[in-house]
């Protein structure tokens, strides 16, 4: 009984886990440069400077303003997308994870230090990271998995090839 409801509960999960990732995939390449840029710029580094001196509730109430007002919409647009709305949801979970990885993410690592100060916040970390490794090693052996990275690399190479011609 465990194991079958184990089984059906991680097809769900797999699902999000590999969208999630296909997302940071595609959007990753493109974001990283452009936080990147934005984190040499003299006004980022204060703010990163000044959250990382922040106190460590400090730190999590303002990770958890805007979080609290992204994420939902990660949700809402999957919703559009089942719903098939495929415009409107499709620009929602766009426009919601390039919120997160530039607001929540760049909030997050000027004051990751601070937060893992906080006992309970350090454990919930640990175990999430320990839970997101577990999911994605099981999920780079299976079949789809490799169809997307496979996909992925493709649909790069053919940026590629585009760009330099």
């Amino acid at each position: 009984m465990r194991e079958s409801l184990k089984r059906v509960l991680s097809v769900p999960f797999a699902a999000l886990i590999l969208i999630y990732d296909a997302i940071e995939a595609v959007f990753g390449p493109i974001v990283r440069p452009v936080t990147a840029a934005l984190g040499r710029l003299r006004l980022f580094q204060r703010m990163g400077q000044a959250i990382a001196a922040m106190p460590a509730y400090c730190v999590l109430a303002l990770l958890a303003v805007p979080f609290a007002a992204i994420e939902p919409f990660k949700f809402i647009s999957l919703y559009w997308l089942a719903e098939g709305q495929f415009v409107l949801g499709g620009v929602a979970l766009v426009t919601a994870h390039l919120s997160s990885l530039l607001i929540c993410e760049r909030i997050f690592h000027a004051g990751k230090a601070k937060l893992l100060t906080i006992g309970w916040f350090a454990r919930g970390y640990g175990i999430i990271a320990r839970l997101r490794d577990a999911a994605l090693a099981w999920l780079k052996t299976t079949a789809a998995w490799r169809a997307a990275t496979s996909a992925v690399s493709r649909a790069r190479s053919g940026v590629r090839a585009l760009l330099r011609a």
